[in-house]
């Protein structure tokens, strides 16, 4: 079973990327050495650096992966969406770095399970927990805003996959503006393990008895993770006990209701990663709330990664990434 809330990796041919994606010499590089955090590594990027604009903060994925990747093939990779960050010249965007983890890096290739080799040292498994990464991220963001001054009009989160689930909790600590998440969920990370066994028993991809054997074995590691909450060499579905003992039982959207800022979700209704029926529940909390914050897009036949996966779907049309990024910028900035 694949990991829950896979990092974004954009690979492309280094080619391509050549004259019109980020490059790691766009960004000016910060840290913060801090007692309780370690080292914090922050990035601004530099194409409107004297400009007047947001500053908009991307919040990636699970996994140990750099912001940029460079692979032996001359492809290359993004833990972030290009598309994105395509709109740089209108903004100032920072990417924190993840504890222990490298903003560029030369990575391998699992050619069987074809993807990337992630990376994982004992400061990433030590460091990786919702709490860290919300401290460290402010810590980062109220250097960049004090480095920018008034050339910052508004802090904007964007949170994706992983980054979707701690989001909200650290737009109540820094003040945000607005709050931008795709591919998240209102409700813990363990009920959206039970809800993907379910479904793949109604899609008849197994048993019903067999998704109820899976969802047993899944009471058990919670069990087993509540435990022993800080262990780092035991691991679920390739993360250590240690940060699921911190997403795994964590509700965004209780963050989300404390918030009164404009909230906007995107979901794809064929999202694998995260099941559309987890984020279906944060509507359904802001109307019984009589709470009118949360805007709530849903793309049908969209995947995880904006892809559609319409058979019918021209081969040239198949992502829909470009277009999507581009409806929630002009949310997010107008």
């Amino acid at each position: 079973m694949l990991k829950r809330f896979a990092p974004l990796i954009c690979l492309m041919a280094a080619p391509v990327t050549a004259q019109s994606l980020p490059k790691p010499t766009d960004f000016e590089s910060r840290s913060i050495d801090d007692h309780s955090f370690g080292t914090i590594g922050w990035h601004l990027d530099q194409q409107a650096v004297e400009n007047v604009g947001p500053l908009i903060v991307w919040l990636p994925g699970s996994g140990g992966m750099p912001y940029f990747q460079s692979y032996a093939d001359g492809s290359v990779g993004f833990s972030f969406p290009p598309e994105l960050l395509a709109y740089r010249d209108q903004a100032h965007f920072l990417l924190v770095d993840k504890p222990g983890i490298s903003f560029q890096a030369e990575m391998e290739f699992d050619e069987e399970r074809q993807r990337p080799i992630e990376l994982d040292n004992k400061i990433y498994r030590d460091g990786l927990s919702k709490d860290n990464l919300v401290a460290r991220a402010a810590l980062a963001i109220k250097a960049a805003q004090r480095e920018l001054g008034v050339r910052a009009t508004r802090l904007v989160l964007i949170g994706g996959s992983e980054g979707a689930q701690y989001a909200f909790a650290l737009a109540r600590e820094v003040d945000a503006h607005r709050v931008v998440v795709w591919g998240g969920i209102a409700l813990p990370q363990y009920y959206d393990l039970i809800i993907d066994y379910r479904l793949q028993a109604e899609r008849g991809e197994i048993s019903r008895s067999d998704a109820q054997s899976r969802i047993e074995d899944l009471y058990a590691t919670i069990r087993s993770i509540e435990a022993n909450p800080l262990d780092t060499t035991s691991r679920f579905q390739g993360e250590a006990y240690r940060r699921w003992s911190s997403f795994g039982p964590y509700a965004a959207v209780d963050d989300m209701l404390l918030l009164d800022i404009p909230l906007l979700l995107v979901q794809g209704g064929a999202d694998h990663n995260a099941p559309v029926l987890n984020s279906d529940f944060a509507m359904i909390a802001f109307l019984s709330a009589g709470k009118s914050n949360l805007t709530y897009w849903v793309y049908p036949d969209l995947d995880h990664f904006f892809q559609n996966v319409d058979e019918k779907t021209p081969s040239d049309e198949v992502s829909q990434a470009k277009q999507v990024w581009g409806r929630i910028w002009e949310w997010a900035t107008r």
